[in-house]
């Protein structure tokens, strides 16, 4: 029998278009995924005395943090939400986003000797980094429901209603961003290494143009339009409009946000789909 007459059951070719997504293949490694998760979660805290107690560690602390910079120094108002609450919420949902796009824009450096050695689809990868920062934010998550909770019992309830029910959609909102923005990052760095060694530098600066720690109404309007124009604001408005009832949010600002979130999403899967190919000879 000729060569060119075999059937084969698998035959792995080159992507013709770089938004492609092949779910079906995906879902056929879907072991791997779990195995990648499970190595993310066990080696972040491998050899370390209070493991994963590290991920409730770094909330409260950044909470206390802020409630001492923000509230008592700066005195920034939290537009009559309890402080602990306020700064919980905001760094919460920060430390999600920033962690996620950390992770989405190491994938390339972190897995080089797998990529370069077998072959599997390569979303897996993105993907797993997905749930495992979801498996995180879980935790500290529950840590903030804990003390929203206690706050409801004691009184501070009058804030609470339905809305609450669409919190999963802006945490998959921020988790969107994020991956977008991580997978675009993660594209360019291969080719540029400055850009990998500066991220945590950006991300620093990238948060005092967030409200994390203040509300947008602290924003003076003269300035108002610079912080409107990062899609995380949106989302980080939203999600304490429908915890506290605060927040400033309008459909433009919305918009413009599920706009950016799309776009970085388009992106980043269009260049990573495009470095898989050459990366291994770039890196």
């Amino acid at each position: 029998m000729k060569f060119d007459d075999q059937k084969w059951d698998t035959v792995i070719q080159a992507k013709q278009n770089p938004f492609s997504v092949n779910l079906k293949q995906i879902m056929e490694y879907k072991d791997l995924v779990f195995l990648l998760v499970k190595r993310d979660i066990a080696t972040t805290y491998k050899q370390t005395i209070l493991g994963p107690l590290w991920y409730l560690i770094q909330p409260i602390c950044t909470t206390i943090m802020c409630m001492v910079v923000f509230r008592h120094v700066a005195r920034l108002g939290t537009d009559g939400v309890p402080p602990i609450l306020f700064y919980s919420a905001g760094t919460v949902m920060w430390t999600f986003f920033s962690s996620l796009l950390t992770g989405e824009a190491r994938v390339f450096s972190v897995n080089q000797d797998i990529f370069g050695k077998v072959y599997f689809p390569r979303l897996t990868v993105p993907i797993a980094v997905f749930f495992g920062e979801i498996i995180k934010f879980l935790i500290q998550f529950s840590l903030f429901a804990l003390i929203f909770i206690g706050y409801v019992m004691t009184g501070y309830g009058e804030y609470v209603s339905l809305r609450l029910i669409f919190i999963p959609v802006i945490i998959f909102w921020i988790g969107v961003q994020a991956c977008g923005l991580g997978l675009v990052v993660s594209a360019i760095t291969t080719r540029y290494r400055d850009l990998a060694k500066a991220l945590s530098f950006f991300l620093s600066l990238f948060m005092y143009v967030t409200p994390v720690a203040y509300p947008l109404s602290e924003v003076s309007e003269k300035y108002r339009i610079v912080f409107a124009m990062n899609p995380v604001t949106a989302a980080m408005e939203c999600f304490r409009k429908l915890c506290f009832g605060v927040g400033e949010v309008s459909v433009s600002l919305v918009s413009y946000s599920i706009f950016c979130t799309l776009l970085f999403l388009f992106a980043g899967v269009i260049l990573f789909n495009k470095n898989e190919k050459v990366f291994v000879d770039v890196i």
